[in-house]
């Protein structure tokens, strides 16, 4: 059996604001995970935490590796990570805040108007 979905009805304007109103709460919450995500990343590739793992690794090595040159190239990726995830990190950072001032503005004009009615 094939049977299709069918949406809720909508009788009043208030169902559609409300679900509206659900829908991006559930989307700023999303970004809000993700800024998190991000910022848990961002930390976990600065050079200086790169460089305390890769001491600690060397520490615990055998003798007679190259430890310099890996951590040289370590501190390397560390810088070029640094550089690149900053660059991102703004981006969603800016988004993220454009987003919440939209949804401010949505509510106070929703707001305005039901206060307009009551009048």
């Amino acid at each position: 059996m094939n049977r299709k979905k069918t949406m809720k009805k909508i009788k009043h304007i208030k169902d559609i604001q409300e679900e509206k109103m659900r829908l991006r709460i559930q989307q700023l919450e999303q970004e809000k995970n993700l800024q998190q995500n991000w910022n848990e990343t961002k930390l976990e590739l600065r050079p200086g935490t790169l460089l305390r793992n890769q001491m600690a690794a060397s520490s615990t090595g055998k003798e007679g590796e190259n430890t310099l040159f890996t951590g040289l190239v370590s501190l390397g990726a560390g810088y070029l990570t640094r550089r690149f995830t900053g660059l991102a990190g703004q981006k969603i950072e800016n988004t993220v805040q454009m987003g919440i001032e939209k949804l401010a503005n949505r509510m106070q004009a929703v707001l305005k108007k039901k206060r307009k009615r009551k009048k």
